[in-house]
């Protein structure tokens, strides 16, 4: 009984030692290299976006910053790797919303949780949609592609890079809040899903503007409407879906870095203030205006509430495929 009870004193007492001792290197962070994990493959929107806070983020902090795809199974190796990693704010992620659509989508393969396993860090971007048709397409207008919908019940047809992508969802809460129907085409990748809408062969599809912004400025696409919130820039004539016509719809991505849950809060405060401090600078902001996205500067302390709305938000919409 003695033993016992020794053992337990000296367990409790040294809780508070391992707490100092977690702040303790807090304190000396960063003294190695940090790895930013880039849940897609090289070239991709986001592989670009983080590769451009990497560098100044590596001056600001003074230590190296490593780049690292991983790409593969729509993230799941990428987030899952994250997840599970050491949090000591050495293993970093821009993600983006597969973080919570993939547990929703592939039942009993994922094996992280997005609430409880990571923790979002700093917002930099969001990332509205784009709806086009092909440029040879009948519609002129949002108006004339909902009247074929409802004249034509099923017989329109959108595209996605898959079931459960973000086209698809975008297209399933459109039809449902327009009260319209559309036949869903998923294909394998991004570029088909496009191309075969420009070809005439898909009547539309939704998709982010660096999917479609070559396409639209090569005169193959006709952007009809955006999802978000505002307009975008480079297109002010086009209106957004709500404006459109369909009353409160407003869907966007958005690129938070995120890190494994645990991570010292010195070292979550230091990270979010670089990263937001780059996120507000001119040269973000250009480059946001060629990716066709918005920059949105959100630290991590406003953002601590922010994954259990995000959650429910993104169960809702799937729930309508």
């Amino acid at each position: 009984m003695n033993i016992n009870r020794r053992t337990i004193l000296l367990a409790a007492g040294a809780l508070p030692f391992a707490h100092m001792a977690r702040f303790a290197h807090a304190d000396q962070y960063p003294s190695k290299t940090i790895h930013v994990v880039v849940p897609a493959s090289a070239a991709t929107s986001i592989d670009v976006t983080t590769r451009f806070f990497s560098e100044p983020l590596a001056k600001r902090i003074n230590t190296p910053v490593v780049v690292e795809n991983r790409p593969g199974t729509g993230g799941l190796i990428a987030y899952s790797g994250v997840a599970k990693s050491e949090p000591d704010g050495y293993t970093i992620m821009l993600a983006g919303i597969p973080m919570y659509l993939l547990p929703l989508l592939s039942q009993g393969t994922v094996t992280f949780d997005p609430l409880q396993d990571l923790v979002h860090v700093a917002r930099v971007a969001r990332v509205p949609f784009g709806l086009v048709v092909s440029a040879d397409s009948p519609y002129q207008t949002l108006d004339d592609l909902l009247k074929a919908m409802k004249d034509k019940p099923g017989e329109i047809t959108y595209s996605s890079q898959g079931v459960g992508s973000s086209a698809h969802l975008c297209g399933a809460l459109f039809t449902h809040m327009s009260k319209t129907q559309a036949q869903h085409i998923p294909y394998k990748s991004t570029t088909t899903a496009t191309t075969d809408v420009a070809g005439g062969r898909v009547d539309f599809t939704m998709q982010t503007g660096p999917a479609i912004l070559g396409m639209i400025k090569g005169g193959k696409l006709r952007l009809l409407a955006v999802s978000g919130d505002r307009r975008w820039d480079a297109f002010p004539d086009v209106p957004t879906v709500d404006e459109a016509g369909v009353t409160g719809y407003e869907l966007s991505s958005w690129l938070d870095f995120v890190a494994p849950r645990g991570v010292p809060e010195p070292v979550l405060e230091l990270l979010s203030n670089n990263l937001l401090t780059i996120a507000k600078e001119p040269e973000f902001k250009a480059f946001c205006d060629r990716q066709v996205i918005f920059p949105e500067a959100v630290g991590y302390k406003e953002l601590a509430g922010a994954g259990a709305a995000e959650a429910e938000k993104w169960k809702n919409i799937v729930a309508l495929i």
